[in-house]
């Protein structure tokens, strides 16, 4: 008898995935579907319809046979982004993404210091008071995921750890600055908790059983951390895709000048963090707009032959930046430009760029007395053997990959694993969670990165008033 599956959904910013694992945690299939967004004069908006017509796209494209075969499913995606959804269940409008840089002044008592607030989450408050302004009803905060999940069961619900730094957004602080006069917060599921079963409608369009469970999930950056292990005090996830997560579990509180520190939903554990806007989006930027490939894998085949150094600065700054400078009107450079420079020398130097910003947010938390024991990498970059090895080699540190990539996917499937087994996600992890293998740094090239490192931090301290000026 042929064992049950168990399906994941990842709604990112650019695609949105649907994978198939088995209980040992292998994959069993992935499909990809890419979204089009809305994107005009610093506007993100993405039609949460778009989200609901990609899952159906790609559980079609699943084999019958393996559909038959699913019995639960969760669902995670990117955040914080904006959902509103009326009464009756609909979108009220478009989502507004966590790219959308539209803004409107809250009351003066949060122009004021408050320690209490983070940036990200000052970032979302000044969304929802432009969308207080331009709505004339109270509606339901939702995100992608929780769009899909409304879509899948009918439930209206936050799926996410009841944790300060894993909510969008508190209601104690939408009270706070008179945002529930609009809005209204459904209440919060746990993740690994069992919502409800898929819908006739949803069954019926997605070709499963109407018995398939949906357990809650919770965003994507959470979800990478259980599908990468980092469950212990020390461990670090670098998570690169469109932006970048870097996320510490530590036993140490430690605040940091940049970063967010919160509890973790480990009991006794931290999470200090920090969030870069357009890391792998510069990668693509570059390869794809400042010069278009008649043939990309014959031109990136040649980047192993660059010379590394660069001796190129990049500042992967292309749509302000959040970690640790929180300056939306930041914006990217190439430093040390010469005539001998070619298109392969530079996209070396956005990878070199995204790796100096990840140091930073390391060496910014190394500063401040946290212990970095092990670093994994995962997501779209970590498919690159050549950037995790620009990686090790600027961080001067040992880089583990995992044997699964999609480390969103397998944590949200290892909860619905967990369910089926009858037991705790963390175990579920630590039995489910591999590591393929690991890049050791070259010491001398570390010796360059670090002089090359404190150029990209003087370039962006140097450049401040100039972004202010122009932008």
């Amino acid at each position: 008898m042929l064992s049950e599956l168990f399906a994941a959904i990842d709604v990112g910013t650019t695609n949105t995935k649907v994978a198939v694992f088995d209980e040992d945690g292998s994959r069993v299939c992935l499909r990809q579907v890419r979204c089009s967004a809305v994107v005009k004069n610093g506007i993100h908006e993405v039609n949460p319809e778009n989200w609901w017509r990609a899952v159906m796209k790609a559980f079609l494209d699943i084999d019958e046979q393996i559909r038959d075969r699913i019995c639960s499913m969760s669902i995670t995606g990117q955040g914080p982004t904006i959902v509103a959804i009326d009464e009756n269940g609909s979108p009220h409008g478009h989502a507004i993404t966590w790219l959308d840089k539209r803004k409107s002044e809250l009351p003066d008592d949060l122009k004021e210091e408050d320690n209490s607030i983070d940036e990200q989450e000052r970032s979302v408050l000044l969304k929802l008071q432009w969308l207080k302004e331009h709505i004339d009803r109270r509606v339901f905060l939702l995100q992608p995921s929780d769009f899909l999940q409304l879509k899948l069961t009918g439930s209206l619900v936050n799926a996410t750890f009841p944790i300060e730094g894993f909510l969008p957004w508190r209601k104690d602080t939408i009270e706070r600055f008179h945002l529930d006069t609009h809005f209204m917060l459904p209440p919060v599921v746990e993740p690994g908790s069992v919502v409800g079963n898929l819908t006739q409608e949803a069954s019926e369009v997605l070709g499963l059983h109407r018995t398939v469970y949906v357990v809650a999930g919770a965003p994507d950056f959470a979800m990478a951390l259980i599908g990468t292990g980092i469950l212990k005090d020390g461990y670090l996830c670098d998570r690169g895709g469109t932006s970048q997560g870097v996320t510490l579990c530590s036993r140490s509180c430690i605040k940091t000048c940049g970063l967010m520190t919160t509890p973790f939903f480990v009991p006794g554990l931290w999470k200090i963090s920090g969030v870069m806007s357009t890391t792998g989006k510069a990668y693509e930027w570059f390869v794809h707009r400042v010069r278009q490939l008649e043939s990309r894998s014959r031109n990136l085949q040649q980047l192993n032959q660059i010379r590394r150094p660069t001796k190129i600065v990049f500042l992967p700054y292309l749509n302000g930046e959040r970690s640790p400078h929180w300056d939306s009107k930041a914006r990217g450079v190439f430093w040390g430009l010469s005539v001998e420079d070619s298109f392969e020398t530079m996209l070396i130097s956005v990878m070199e760029g995204v790796s100096f910003g990840i140091r930073d947010l390391i060496d910014r938390m190394e500063k401040s007395g946290a212990a970095v024991k092990k670093i994994r990498t995962t997501g779209g970059q970590a498919t690159n053997d050549l950037w995790n090895q620009i990686k090790a080699d600027v961080l001067g540190k040992e880089i583990e990959v995992p044997a699964t990539l999609e480390s969103e996917l397998l944590g949200t499937a290892i909860l619905c694993i967990s369910v089926f087994k009858n037991e705790h996600y963390l175990e579920t992890a630590e039995k489910l969670v591999k590591i393929d293998k690991t890049i050791k740094p070259d010491e001398s090239k570390y010796e360059t990165y670090s002089t090359l490192f404190g150029v990209y931090r003087e370039l962006y301290r140097r450049g401040v008033d100039l972004f202010q000026r122009i932008f």
